[in-house]
């Protein structure tokens, strides 16, 4: 168990190395938000280990409390995040547009008809007369 144990310790200390260059290094805030729960999970396996090398269970309470630590911490930063990027796209938005938009109109688009095309449709042989619609609106 001794050999086991302290394999185990040894490969979560290189991995602890590995996550925490990635932890300064990370260019983002959120690689930096990962690699502090994934810190927190190998911390939790640390001391999970060290209990089952000692085999004792007096260090459950730690595990519940850094467990339940790393989850609120995590959430409660990825929200701040949020709430923050959420603020920025607000406050970063343009009124209007930076440059002036006009409509592009497509002559091969059917749902915009060209001005051969209106004129034909307005010239139908509608049975209702002009007159028939006036009184209708009455």
């Amino acid at each position: 168990m001794t050999v086991v144990a302290l394999l185990a310790l040894a490969l979560l200390g290189s991995a602890a190395a590995i996550v925490l260059v990635r932890l300064f290094r990370g260019p983002t805030n959120l690689d930096r938000i990962v690699a502090a729960e994934i810190l927190m999970v190998i911390v939790i396996a640390g001391v999970a280990t060290e209990s089952a090398w000692q085999r004792t269970a007096t260090n459950l309470p730690l595990l519940l409390i850094l467990g339940l630590v790393g989850f609120v911490g995590g959430v409660a930063v990825t929200r701040f995040m949020s709430r923050d990027a959420d603020d920025l796209d607000v406050e970063q938005a343009p009124a209007r547009p930076v440059h002036p938009t006009a409509p592009v109109e497509d002559a091969a688009d059917p749902t915009h008809p060209s001005d051969d095309q209106t004129d034909q449709t307005d010239q139908t042989d509608d049975p209702t007369d002009d007159q028939t619609e006036r009184e209708s609106h009455r």
